[in-house]
């Protein structure tokens, strides 16, 4: 029973008492003494119960996962973090094998143990893994247990993800710059004697095939008739060679132009306009092209619309954003043929993202693997056999977004699933 009295100098003593009631002015001065020290001693453990909730709110507001282990590696702390990643409530965790409650970190034991051993601090930065089917990379950072008889670690799993994405695309877009510059020095000085080569292949064609008196004349200069000199050319297939001299220069001079995009900015006048209808007319620009339907039918892939309802229109270029869509498209197309991919489809959508408009084009193709996928926007890197491609298809597409239009431009995509490309445009520029 509880019995409570007053000393002489006014504190107040509270008396938890198993026994018969004791009356205070019979209690000797050690039995006072002894319930002051319970009174202190309630007073300490309620003190060590705030300052543990305080511990665990604090490691459970944190934004990390933090997972302590013993030497054993089985769980001693389970923070909300962890919880929220593996699934696992941390009573459902605590004192089993970090192996069996978290699988990601079961080639981390050997590193706790080696931090255990030699007290040292241990880190692993980007660490790619797997989260809900998306892939995500951690910063993991394991710290010995220091000041205590028990040995054991604490493992901590930072989220870098973003950051990892961001340094990712300084690295791209700096890249892109410095060859800006290369490109736009070798660009004009192909482009001299590139004209010079498709200007004379013209005359020289001009000279062979026009009926015009200056052809004739020079004929009957040489005892001969322009349809003998025409007939000797054709034989001897010196007029295909000229066109195939002709068709291989505006090849050449489309390329260069390519590269020019690398070092200046679009001077069109840049308008609203709405991305879905750009995406369908790319689309069938796409179906009635002659050069993709000689090497795959969009006919027999299956394009699915999810469009944004609540996204408004897009100030941009909309030859541009065209032409950005349209080689996303062929490429998703040839990738999907040349690996095979049984009902191929590509996933066209559109979201509505704060300020900013998110457009996505997937495809469930045979995918890329992370070295490719690093370069994939590089000049003049291609995993095509030469002659069918350049290489400069999307990095041209990437400085039309980033360059022309103040966006972004990445990719996701893994072996055997697919590619993801994501375009953000922003919804605020000025049009004049």
């Amino acid at each position: 029973m509880e019995t409570h009295w007053k000393r002489k100098d006014g504190l107040i003593i509270d008396v938890m008492l198993n026994s018969t009631p004791i009356n205070p002015s019979e209690m000797s001065e050690g039995v006072i003494f002894t319930a002051m020290d319970i009174t202190e001693r309630k007073l300490a453990e309620n003190e060590l119960r705030r300052l543990r909730n305080l511990l665990k709110n604090t490691i459970n507001s944190m934004p990390s996962v933090l997972v302590g282990v013993d030497a054993e590696g089985r769980v001693t702390q389970w923070n909300r973090e962890a919880e929220q990643i593996t699934g696992v409530t941390p009573d459902q965790a605590q004192g089993r094998l970090l192996a069996d409650v978290f699988p990601q970190m079961t080639w981390e034991m050997d590193k706790v143990r080696k931090t255990i051993r030699n007290r040292e601090v241990y880190k692993d930065v980007k660490i790619p893994n797997e989260v809900e089917g998306k892939k995500r990379f951690w910063d993991i950072t394991i710290f010995p247990l220091i000041g205590t008889e028990a040995e054991g670690a604490v493992i901590r799993v930072d989220d870098v993800t973003d950051r990892v994405r961001m340094e990712e695309m300084m690295i791209q877009t700096e890249k892109m710059l410095s060859v800006g510059g290369l490109a736009a020095g070798m660009a004009h000085e192909i482009n001299n004697p590139l004209a010079g080569i498709l200007q004379n292949a013209q005359v020289a064609m001009s000279r062979v095939l026009s009926d015009i008196p200056a052809n004739h004349r020079a004929a009957e200069a040489c005892d001969t008739t322009m349809e003998a000199i025409t007939g000797f050319m054709e034989k001897r297939g010196i007029i295909r060679m000229l066109e195939a001299i002709r068709a291989s220069g505006e090849q050449a001079a489309q390329i260069v132009e390519n590269m020019l995009s690398f070092s200046r900015k679009s001077e069109s006048r840049i308008a609203y306009q709405n991305i879905g209808e750009l995406l369908d007319k790319t689309v069938q620009l796409a179906e009635n092209d002659y050069d993709l339907k000689k090497k795959y039918d969009f006919r027999k892939i299956e394009i699915s619309r999810q469009y944004d309802p609540h996204l408004s229109e897009v100030p941009c270029e909309a030859t541009k954003i065209q032409q950005v869509f349209l080689n996303l498209l062929r490429n998703a197309a040839q990738a999907m043929t040349d690996g095979h991919t049984d009902a191929p489809q590509i996933t066209l959508r559109t979201l509505l993202d704060g300020n900013t408009a998110q457009i996505e084009l997937e495809d469930n193709g045979p995918g890329m693997c992370e070295s490719v996928r690093k370069r994939i926007f590089e000049p003049f890197f291609t995993t095509k056999d030469i002659g069918k491609g350049t290489g400069l298809g999307l990095s041209v597409s990437y400085f039309i977004i980033t360059e022309n239009h103040g966006g972004s431009m990445s990719a996701e995509s893994a072996p055997g699933k697919g590619s993801r490309f994501v375009i953000r445009l922003p919804l605020e520029r000025n049009t004049s």
